[in-house]
Formats: C-alpha cells, sequence, structure tokens
C-alpha cells in the first residue's frame, strides 16, 4: 500500500515538474502545442458544471470565463465582467433550421412543403424538392453562400409560393427544372404585406428553359436587389401595388419574354428601377402592358446590352414617368416649341397700356409632355417644372411712334414682370422683340404670348414672325 501511493505521488509530481501539456486520449496521442488542454475522443464528449441559477449565484467571485451549463434556463452560461451571461444556441434562441436534404424539411403533402412560419430556413448546398414546391407560410430563406445555396424542382408552377404573407429571400438560387416551372409565385391580395428578394438571390436554368423568375401579384412593397437571373423569361408583376424596386440585377437569358413586365392588370403606385443591367439578344428589357395603370415611374442608369426593344409601352415622355441616364433611352424632359411665319391675322390693340394675346395660327415643331394651340402651351406632366421660356417677335410699326412690349400669360393672367419693349418705330418700319424668363408650371398650367402698346396707339398690330417656346 505504501509502495502504491508512493508510486501515485512521484507520478502526479512529475506531471506538474515537466509537463507543458496535458492531453486526455485513450490512445496515448501527445497533445498538440497550442493547447494546455487536448481532449480528443470519439465517442464520448466534455461534460461541464450543471447547475441552476441560484446555485450558479451562490458562486463566490467568479472568475472572467467561468463557464457552466443553467439548468434553468437551459443554455450555457460565461461570465463576463461581473455578470453571467447567456450563450445563446443558434437552433433555439434564433429558430434556425439548417436544411441540407429534402429529409431536413417538413414532410410534403400534395407536392406542397409547408413551412414554418415562425421559423428561417438556412440551406446549405442546393436541395433538389422535385416533384415539390415550397410552400413559404411567412418562414424566410436564405443561403450561406450565394448562388451555392437553394432549391430545384420540376414541379408545375412556383417552386416558392405564398399567399397573403410577407415574403423574405436572401443569398438563395432556385433552379426550375421543367418547362413548366417558374421560380416564385408570390401573392398578397392585402395590400399590407412586403416581398424581399435579397442579394444573391438568383434564378438560373442549367440547359432546360422554363417559366422564368415567376409572378409577384400585389403587396405594399417588393424589393428586388443585388441579384442574378440568368432564364428565358423575366419577372411579372401584377396586382394593386405600392411600391416596385428593382436595383443592381443581372438579368440575361431572356428568350421568350422580358426583363421585367408589368401586365395588364397591375395597378401600382410607384416604380423605381435603378442600375439594372439587361444583357441578352432579342427580346423587351422593360414591358408595360396595355392597360397597366401606374402613377408614378423613375427609370435610372439601367443599361441594355443587346435587347430588341429597350422598353416598350413606355417612353421617356409617358406621363408620370422620369428616365435619366439609361443607355439608349432619351432623358425625361418637359419641352414645346411653335412658329408662325407670315401670319395674316392682326392682334387687336383696343387701347394703349393693356395686353392683348398675340393673334394667329401657330405651328407646333414638337411637343413633350405639353399640349398645343395656337399661341398656347398646356403642361401635361405630372411633376411641377420650372420652364425656360423663349419668345420672338417680328413686326411692322402700325404708326408713328409706335412703342411695343411683350409678356407671357400663365392660365390666362399677364405676368407683368419681366417684360420685353422696342425702342420707338415710325410708321411700317420693322421691328424684333424678344423676352426670355422662367416660370413654375403644374399640371394643366397654360402660358401664352400678349402684347401691348405702350403710347396712344391703339392700331391693331400685324405680327408677321413668332417663335415661342418652353424646355424645363
Amino acid at each position: 500500500m505504501k509502495r502504491l501511493l508512493l508510486s501515485c505521488l512521484l507520478l502526479v509530481m512529475t506531471a506538474s515538474s515537466f509537463a507543458q501539456n496535458v492531453s486526455i486520449n485513450a490512445t496515448g496521442v501527445i497533445p498538440d502545442t497550442s493547447a494546455m488542454l487536448d481532449i480528443s475522443s470519439v465517442n464520448s464528449g466534455l461534460l461541464i458544471p450543471r447547475m441552476t441559477s441560484t446555485q450558479r449565484d451562490s458562486i463566490i467571485l467568479p472568475a472572467n470565463a467561468l463557464q457552466l451549463y443553467n439548468t434553468t434556463t437551459k443554455a450555457l452560461n460565461i461570465y463576463n465582467h461581473n455578470r453571467w451571461e447567456a450563450i445563446p444556441s443558434e437552433f433555439e434562441a434564433s429558430n434556425l433550421v439548417h436544411v441540407a436534404s429534402l429529409a431536413d424539411l417538413p414532410i410534403p403533402v400534395g407536392n406542397a412543403i409547408t413551412l414554418d412560419s415562425s421559423k428561417m430556413y438556412i440551406f446549405s448546398g442546393i436541395v433538389n424538392i422535385s416533384p415539390n414546391y415550397l410552400n413559404l407560410k411567412g418562414a424566410g430563406l436564405r443561403g450561406i453562400s450565394t448562388s451555392k445555396d437553394g432549391v430545384m424542382s420540376s414541379v408545375a408552377g412556383g417552386i416558392l409560393r405564398s399567399s397573403s404573407v410577407n415574403v423574405f429571400i436572401a443569398d438563395f438560387a432556385v433552379i426550375p427544372l421543367s418547362a413548366s416551372t417558374k421560380a416564385y409565385d408570390f401573392a398578397d391580395n392585402s395590400g399590407t404585406h412586403f416581398c424581399n428578394i435579397f442579394s444573391g438571390s438568383s434564378v438560373v436554368e442549367i440547359g432546360i428553359p422554363s417559366l422564368g423568375v415567376g409572378q409577384i401579384s400585389g403587396f405594399k412593397a417588393t424589393t428586388i436587389e443585388k441579384n442574378y437571373w440568368a432564364c428565358a423569361d423575366g419577372v411579372k408583376v401584377t396586382g394593386t401595388v405600392g411600391k416596385f424596386c428593382s436595383s443592381l440585377n443581372f438579368i440575361t437569358g431572356i428568350a421568350a419574354g422580358a426583363g421585367i413586365e408589368f401586365l395588364t392588370s397591375a395597378v401600382i403606385s410607384d416604380i423605381d428601377l435603378s442600375n439594372n443591367y439587361f444583357i441578352y439578344t432579342g427580346q423587351t428589357g422593360v414591358k408595360v402592358d396595355a392597360g397597366a395603370i401606374i402613377d408614378n415611374g423613375r427609370m435610372t442608369t439601367n443599361m441594355f446590352r443587346g435587347v430588341a426593344a429597350n422598353i416598350t409601352g413606355i417612353d421617356s415622355y409617358t406621363w408620370g414617368w422620369q428616365m435619366i441616364s439609361n443607355t439608349g433611352i432619351p432623358n425625361s424632359r418637359a419641352f414645346c416649341f411653335q412658329y408662325m411665319t407670315n401670319n395674316p391675322t392682326a392682334t387687336a390693340i383696343a387701347s394703349s397700356n393693356t395686353f392683348y394675346k398675340i393673334a394667329g395660327s401657330t405651328t407646333t415643331v414638337n411637343a413633350r409632355k405639353f399640349s398645343s394651340e395656337s399661341n398656347k402651351m398646356t403642361y401635361t406632366g405630372k411633376s411641377g417644372i420650372t420652364g425656360k421660356v423663349s419668345i420672338i417677335i417680328g413686326a411692322k410699326a402700325a404708326a408713328n411712334s409706335s412703342d411695343y412690349s411683350i409678356a407671357i400669360a400663365k392660365n390666362g393672367i399677364v405676368i407683368t414682370a419681366p417684360v420685353a419693349s422696342m425702342a420707338p418705330a415710325t410708321n411700317n418700319q420693322s421691328f424684333q422683340i424678344s423676352l426670355i424668363t422662367e416660370v413654375d408650371l403644374s399640371t394643366n398650367d397654360y402660358i401664352e404670348v400678349f402684347v401691348k402698346s405702350n403710347n396712344s396707339n391703339s392700331t391693331s398690330l400685324l405680327i408677321e414672325e413668332m417663335q415661342f417656346r418652353i424646355t424645363d
């Protein structure tokens, strides 16, 4: 007995004196040099102290980094600068579900895999769910690695579907595997939910033409941002929509439709398309079908390459739309130009120092966001503008000492400053008067050119030539 105790004492002394690292294993492998304690096993784990919250709080002067398992809260605890903190479980605290195969998802019922609305499903790799589809039910979907995580399916219709719930997808690829398959079929009839398809949510075909990206209907707001589509058809938008935003998306492979299409039944408050890249041969970039109602639309710095028609159903001057710096699309502007030459109609001047509208028929050269009548331009754009107005008239003095001024009138009321005047002229002397000014215009405001005599001459004045233009 004494000999055994001596041997144990010598063993402890040896370990204390010479061991810089300690290993615990069943094979005799030496410890890793970077670890003070190296534990290895293929059939056991490390079991740390377990106690209730009351027992934990009774520990005297706990050291920073002291760890235990709290049986009251069922969580790992660590002591950190004068307080105990819980180490959350990724699965329990965040309601995450990790998916690496079909077996990790709920059991399909009639080809529908209905997800738990309280969960976020994290996919690792591309999971083939054929011949089924995912009914999101408000659950979120995301991948870990952009374009490498997601689902594929040969189901007829949408692979991802939802009805009257919020939609959230990020870094989640969808691969349609048949000609009757599309990536999305999302609808919101209430107009109270949001559809967010964020960074890296690709729709890619792998040699099998499909129905493409699919359809999004309704939603208070839809945001599609930083995604890649390589498929035969793009996204189709319909229903009553608050806001639809597509930004920084790379769209290619379109062969049977448009990159972004707003269907006949769409009623949309606001559309914002910016920095999208459309690159494919033939077909249309952005299409607005006849009957679609859009209150406000904006296209900014979108690029088109090889596309047969950059836009159809709208142009830079469509009411409610603003287009700026898009490839091959003129910037939206409001302008109008009209003129008259050899005008035979004299302007009656009943009394001096009173403005009268210049009479005669004008010819309209161009009108964008304006309607044009003889000596009248009506602004038809949706957003207010400040228009730069330029007027030149040419005439002959009707009597000696003739002296005239011109001004513009807005909605029939002469704007008395600024005006442009001439020096007194002799009878039948030719003269010109020019006026450059600015005027603020809202929808249906109109402007006209007026003239007055500045002396007692009240003889009618024949203005033979006039150039009248406005541009924003």
